[in-house]
């Protein structure tokens, strides 16, 4: 793209949609302007259709752009293309994304070669009637149908696919005609191709395309149109009035068969009635004329000139030199090559890989390098690479070399449909290290068997039922789980010789934000003992500590040949491309098409290459491979079976067939995870929500976990739904403390309610727009993002009402985030105003939340008798209120903590006390421990070592019973600490 071209039309270079960046403008229309684009989270080539700005006057009209969008982005058949999204930008461009077509429209095809084959001719219009089929049934016209509008793209491998592009003007059918971007009774269309009842401004439906492709038939069977004259209004008359011209007729030369001619004439009957009355029948009439056809047409073509018969591959007349029309080029077949099966999906390997294993030589000497360190210390390494590079396969050798030196190796990924779900992969690996299934935890959570201590067995509780700590509102039981799963480590290294076991997580970027912690922490509790973790996964830096790194890169041109089992490639390579680094996952979408890596033609992106792969599938493997990819990287042949219809099932052996599915034990799998990511990223926009919605239902039914459900309301675009399970997911996650997993919620909660108020104009869901902005900030904030929070917050703290509640909220959450950047006099005011309006409105609960917030800003400034007196009115407040016994535990606790700082011992004993009597009262062994840990300091402080001693073991006690890893170290290490001291005095 040139800096010229960027400046000429300001829309090049920018992004639409959060993910399409355009590049360059590659055509105009009625409609507006089609920009080649990429979906920079694919790395996907893709088209952007941008509508003119004139035909968007008022909002009833950007209102009927969605209700066409919606229509046209449910087709989803081979043969349409695929919208894949639309909207509306802030700034109010409309657009739409399409799948991006390489190939020719089907004017210029005739044009540069001539009247087509008959069989060529049927399998066009035979494919354009398969997408014409589909859209009638869900009530979509296309009204603008001809040759320009029917792509046909030429494989390779021999044989061609046409598409049907621009429903853009498509009409919803109804009796009154539907509504439409055009105004309403605008006659609309081509004339050349025009019903008669559309250029009388009838009402249509779907036999006027019918009658359109009539048209085309006949221009492919005659090289010339049934109407042409001066004017358009003339052609539209004569498609009213005039007889229909027999194709044979027209083109003598072109010995057009009888039901050809019967096909064409029943298509261009004047009256809808008489023409076929739907896409499935004219589709058999052609196939059948066709068959005809072959059997009474030898294959040959008669010359123009001199009359002389030459078969049908000749373009020039044997006889006298002239141009032979009705000659198709015929596509060379590549050479036959066997496919080989791309890698396995999973950690470790469950069938050996034909692929040599090439190009990774220092690689795996580096990880077996620093698996050898593992003999006497955890060693953690993290892989990484862009997606296809070959991580996994990486990660399949090193298992097998660790396997072959004795090693336990056990591993784990995501969740199969990568939504956040607590602990998922730490559920697989707790349950492959103790050798039992994953529904047996349940009761080793309840034993004094292999977990014998409750800080394991609330660890493992966390993992089957994960919920959080107890009396807490955003703390988590990570620290549980990592004790948990670090004495199964330890009783699997038992049962094996080397004592070492090598655990692989792969894809960790999509595992849930508590996985990431607790294997972050698992080598400090494994200290001292053999231990090997690989973690892999498409970012260098995991963002959790600073394990060892290797980074994957693409094969140089030497290494692909070598790849491909093909030496004689590597000459052709380094000249297509000789700086070029290949994705090996790359490699072997060249050889499943059939291609070469010198053909400058073919796709240089993966996705692009892939997206080829799939234009070949059947409509059933289609939908097959569809349904597989909203569920997951893997679905089971039970959901399958209630996704898709029954006579869609057939297309599951082609798709296994192709390797992009592999069955294993009645699950379906994807080949590759990045497949999955671009066959769901290519289901039309309204027929991906559609799979989504259904998908809900059976997760509903099925009670998969909250993440699941939320992910597939989300991608459903239902919003009500959408926007509880979103925040039902957030609000638990800030309690288990997985910062990720809800900002994740809460970012998309917010985006759908946005989105829904700019489609809809329901100034109602302001509220919520509020409410999702106040607790994405708070999420940010206990993320460690204060300057996104502060961002998000201010933007929508205008939302909020001058003095409603709400707006307290947003200034409360305002002002711990001003705090965390430490800019305590903007806290401060900002508390200030916040207590200011609680009181106004005498809404003494949150009056009390604020004290406290502001008594931390003051306690961390040191101000501790101005935390003092915060802390003390928030206590009688909450007591006024009824507040909870838990809420008032921690409040009551953190006072007699700045009571004892300043000294106040007796009143700091008389908090404490309360506090425990609050806490037992609650019933919250977190909040027990809380309070006995902070007695036992105040004891300390008061001398009476004893008394702390025994205070510190029961509060250790409780917080293990509790799972509170971090509160079960502190209170054991102090008394440890108090025990050391009494044993030096003793000794002195």
């Amino acid at each position: 793209m040139s800096s010229s071209s960027a400046q000429q039309d300001p829309l090049v270079g920018r992004t639409v949609g959060g993910s399409y960046t355009l590049q360059e403008l590659i055509g105009v229309g009625g409609m507006g302007r089609v920009y080649l684009a990429e979906q920079t989270a694919l790395g996907r080539t893709v088209a952007v259709k941008v509508i003119h700005p004139h035909l968007l006057g008022d909002e009833q009209t950007v209102a009927r752009f969605y209700t066409e969008a919606r229509a046209s982005s449910r087709l989803n058949h081979p043969n349409s293309v695929s919208i894949i999204d639309f909207g509306r930008t802030d700034d109010g461009v409309l657009y739409l994304v399409m799948e991006h077509l390489k190939g020719k429209d089907l004017a210029l095809v005739m044009h540069e070669e001539g009247p087509l084959p008959f069989d060529q001719i049927a399998d066009a219009l035979t494919g354009v009637l398969g997408a014409l089929g589909e859209a009638h049934a869900l009530g979509v016209v296309h009204r603008d149908l001809k040759p320009e509008n029917i792509i046909v793209k030429r494989f390779r491998s021999g044989g061609d696919l046409v598409k049907v592009v621009d429903f853009g003007l498509a009409t919803i059918a109804s009796g009154q005609g539907g509504t439409s971007i055009t105004s309403p009774g605008l006659v609309c269309g081509t004339p050349d191709y025009m019903s008669p009842e559309q250029g009388r401004g009838e009402a249509v439906d779907g036999r006027t395309d019918l009658y359109a492709l009539g048209v085309v038939l006949f221009e492919l069977l005659t090289d010339q149109l049934p109407f042409e004259d001066e004017t358009p209004t003339k052609v539209v008359l004569r498609h009213i009035n005039d007889p229909v011209p027999n194709p044979a007729e027209a083109a003598p030369h072109r010995d057009i068969s009888a039901a050809f001619v019967e096909v064409t004439m029943k298509a261009l009957a004047k009256s809808a009635d008489d023409r076929y009355q739907s896409a499935e029948e004219m589709a058999r009439a052609i196939r059948d004329a066709a068959t005809a056809a072959s059997r009474e047409t030898p294959d040959l073509v008669q010359c123009g000139s001199c009359s002389a018969p030459n078969p049908s591959s000749m373009r020039f007349c044997g006889s006298c030199g002239a141009r032979l029309t009705g000659v198709f080029p015929a596509v060379a077949e590549p050479p036959s090559r066997p496919v080989t099966p791309v890698r396995t999906p999973s950690f470790y390997p469950t069938r050996e890989s034909t692929r040599p294993f090439v190009g990774r030589e220092a690689e795996l000497e580096r990880l077996l390098a620093l698996r050898a360190e593992a003999m006497s210390k955890p060693v953690w390494v993290h892989l990484s690479g862009e997606p296809g590079v070959g991580k996994t396969r990486l990660l399949e050798e090193v298992a097998r070399r660790a396997e072959e030196a004795g090693d336990l190796v056990v591993g784990a990924g995501p969740h199969p449909s990568r939504a956040p779900v607590p602990y998922a992969a730490i559920r697989t690996l707790m349950a492959a290290l103790l050798s039992v299934d994953e529904s047996d935890l349940s009761r080793l959570a309840s034993s004094d068997g292999v977990f014998a201590e409750p800080i394991m067995r609330a660890g493992v509780s966390e993992v089957v039922e994960p919920s959080g700590l107890a009396g807490f509102d955003d703390q988590g039981r990570a620290g549980a789980v990592t004790a948990a799963l670090a004495t199964a480590v330890k009783v699997a290294a038992s049962s094996v010789d080397s004592g070492r076991v090598t655990l692989f997580v792969d894809s960790l970027p999509y595992t849930d934000g508590l996985t990431k912690r607790v294997l972050a922490d698992l080598p400090r509790q494994l200290a001292g003992m053999p231990f090997f973790l690989v973690t892999a996964g498409y970012q260098s830096s995991v963002g959790m500590g600073a394990p060892e790194a290797v980074e994957l890169v693409g094969l140089d041109a030497e290494t692909a040949a070598a790849f491909m089992n093909r030496p004689d490639a590597s000459d052709e390579a380094a000249q297509f491309a000789p700086h070029r680094r290949f994705l090996p996952l790359y490699l072997e979408q060249v050889e499943a098409l059939g291609a070469t890596l010198d053909e400058e033609a073919f796709p240089v992106r993966l996705a692009d290459a892939l997206a080829q792969r799939l234009d070949r599938l059947s409509l059933e493997a289609r939908r097959v491979i569809q349904a597989t990819s909203v569920i997951g990287e893997s679905c089971s042949l039970e959901y399958l079976r209630r996704l898709v219809d029954p006579q869609d099932f057939s297309g599951l052996e082609s798709v296994t067939q192709a390797d992009l599915l592999r069955l294993d034990d009645g699950n379906l799998v994807f080949s590759h995870p990045f497949i999955r990511d671009i066959v769901e990223g290519s289901i039309p926009a309204e027929a991906r929500r559609d799979l989504h919605t259904r998908a809900l239902h059976l997760a509903t039914e099925f009670e998969e976990p909250l993440e699941v459900r939320a992910e597939h309301a989300y991608r459903a675009g239902e919003p009500m739904s959408a926007l509880m399970l979103l925040e039902r997911m957030g609000d638990s996650a800030l309690r288990r403390s997985d910062a990720t997993a809800a900002i994740l919620a809460f970012q998309r909660a917010l985006a759908l309610g946005r989105r829904e108020m700019l489609e809809t104009g329901d100034i109602m869901l302001e509220g919520a727009i509020v409410t999702f902005s106040r607790k994405l900030g708070g999420a940010l904030e206990r993320g460690g993002d204060v300057a996104g929070a502060d961002g998000v917050l201010r933007e929508a703290l205008d939302l909020a009402g001058p003095a409603s509640a709400e707006r307290v909220r947003m200034l409360l959450v305002l002002g711990r985030v001003a705090a965390r950047r430490d800019r305590r006099r903007d806290a401060v005011r900002l508390l200030g105003q916040a207590l200011e309006l609680a009181e106004n409105q005498k809404d003494r609960d949150m009056e009390a939340t604020v004290q406290v917030a502001i008594a931390r800003v003051r306690r961390e400034d040191g101000d501790s008798d101005g935390a003092q007196t915060a802390y003390g009115r928030a206590a009688l407040l909450e007591k006024e209120v009824g507040a909870t016994p838990e809420r008032r535990t921690r409040t009551v606790v953190e006072l007699a903590e700045v009571l004892t700082q300043q000294g106040e011992l007796e009143s700091a004993l008389e908090r404490a006390s309360e506090a425990r009597d609050l806490a037992s009262k609650a019933g919250a062994p977190a909040l027990t421990a809380l309070a006995l840990g902070t007695l036992g300091v105040v004891e300390h402080h008061r001398r009476n070592r004893d008394g702390a001693s025994s205070l510190y073991h029961d509060a250790a006690r409780s917080a293990a019973k509790a799972g509170d890893g971090p509160a079960h170290e502190r209170w054991k290490a102090a008394a440890r600490s108090l025990s050391s001291a009494a044993l030096k005095a003793k000794s002195s």
